[in-house]
């Protein structure tokens, strides 16, 4: 099923909205793209273009280039700084490195240009955040805006697959939509956890959004993703420890079971024609699942031996894969190893960069974020650094940073920014003590 993009007017909005609020409002600027992209399609977002400029620019384009503009005030003003996290100039550094090599090997097409474009994504937002969330009453705006996106990705994911379903007369287990995949998920891992102090309207309004994502989960029928929904819980309530986590580890599988039959219930309640429980198992113990691993297997027998046919410090490069024909592409599930993925085209180097050095950047300033701060920076920690162990595991069987993440890089760069004002307040109380 091709993908289809957006109306172009939604691009030519973006930017008529955007340009002028990034020169006035930096910052609400920033929170508006963050909105748009979580609340988005994110293949539709791919898809939605201009007619003279075709796929050289489009919706992602459109609120990069927003982004950037509103940096603008932090480069020129003295009491602005940008931020280079150094795990971001290491990330640079190996993706320009495999980007070289494909341009070297294939020249300046638009395949080499494309797979940097999309690569480049998560640390220049991660730079972008890192620099704008730079004080901690940013914080809540930036929770407020993943939160809403999500919740409209939610609910338009949902009129999406009953419009999918009743258009082509599909069994719901062909009905992939991993374009929705917001960070709800994370809103649940984390809500799941721990919930700071709010007002009871607040905390309705929470697992009420939490509610729509759980649904959108289980719409987008990957099993990946799934599978590490349920992963994460136990390594973040070790890493982001609490009190009485024992008494958590007992009764949270319990709860996880509890919330997925409601929505089971209140699903068949407000849309019969969506029969979410059979879906599910649908997915799980049909014959695909022998097929899929099968395709997984082919996948991880030929990246290895394209990684062990080139340099095995810098892989093969970005775009090495598109000299295979689509015929082959069929019989894999191709970048489907997120961290095989990585090493077989950024090489060992890029597999200890992304694999390793990114989440152990982000893990440890979400634990001393966890640690020392209160209320909302806390949670924006928690989801934060649980969406970096979601992450891991699900690239394990799917994907990798390698492909459009901007809201990943959003959350890691405030993660970073926050974590490094808590380091900056200790290093000014220390000298006043002294």
């Amino acid at each position: 099923m091709e993908e289809a993009g957006y109306p172009s007017f939604v691009l030519y909005l973006i930017l008529l909205i955007g340009i002028p609020l990034a020169l006035n409002k930096p910052f609400k600027a920033f929170l508006l793209v963050t909105f748009i992209l979580a609340s988005a399609n994110a293949h539709a977002f791919t898809f939605t273009r201009t007619e003279f400029l075709g796929p050289f620019f489009n919706a992602n384009d459109a609120c990069l280039l927003i982004v950037l503009i509103a940096m603008l005030p932090y480069k020129f003003r003295r009491t602005k700084q940008i931020q280079f996290p150094k795990v971001t100039i290491w990330i640079i550094v190996v993706l320009l490195i495999g980007f070289v090599q494909s341009w070297f090997v294939m020249g300046p097409t638009y395949e080499a240009l494309r797979a940097l474009r999309w690569a480049i994504n998560l640390p220049v937002y991660f730079i972008i955040a890192a620099t704008m969330v730079d004080r901690k009453e940013k914080v809540w705006p930036l929770l407020l805006a993943l939160f809403f996106g999500s919740a409209l990705s939610a609910i338009e994911h949902f009129f999406f697959v009953q419009e999918k379903a009743g258009m082509y007369g599909m069994v719901f287990r062909h009905i992939r939509t991993i374009a929705f995949q917001s960070p709800g998920v994370f809103f649940v891992v984390a809500s799941l956890i721990w919930i700071p102090k709010l007002k009871e309207k607040d905390k309705l309004l929470l697992i009420g959004g939490c509610v729509l994502f759980v649904i959108s989960i289980l719409l987008n029928q990957t099993r990946s993703v799934w599978l590490s929904t349920v992963a994460v819980f136990p390594i973040a309530l070790l890493v982001f420890k609490q009190k009485n986590i024992d008494v958590k580890l007992i009764v949270l599988p319990i709860v996880i079971v509890a919330l997925f039959f409601s929505i089971f219930i209140v699903t068949a309640l407000i849309a019969p024609e969506l029969d979410l429980f059979k879906m599910v198992m649908e997915r799980f113990l049909n014959v695909e699942t022998s097929v899929s691993t099968i395709k997984r297997l082919g996948s991880l027998k030929l990246e290895l031996l394209e990684w062990s046919g080139g340099t095995l410090i810098f892989g093969r490069g970005l775009s090495y894969f598109d000299k295979y024909g689509q015929s082959v592409i069929e019989l894999i599930s191709w970048g489907h190893l997120g961290h095989v993925t990585t090493l077989a085209q950024l090489g060992i180097i890029g597999l200890v960069v992304y694999s390793f050095y990114l989440p152990a950047t982000i893990i440890k300033s979400s634990r001393k974020l966890w640690e020392q701060a209160t209320d909302e920076i806390k949670f924006l920690a928690l989801l934060t650094g649980s969406s970096m162990i979601w992450y891991w595991i699900c690239f394990l069987m799917s994907s990798s940073f390698l492909g459009q993440y901007p809201l990943a890089g959003i959350m890691f760069g405030a993660v970073w920014r926050q974590s490094t004002l808590i380091e900056t307040d200790r290093a000014v109380k220390k000298r006043k003590y002294y």
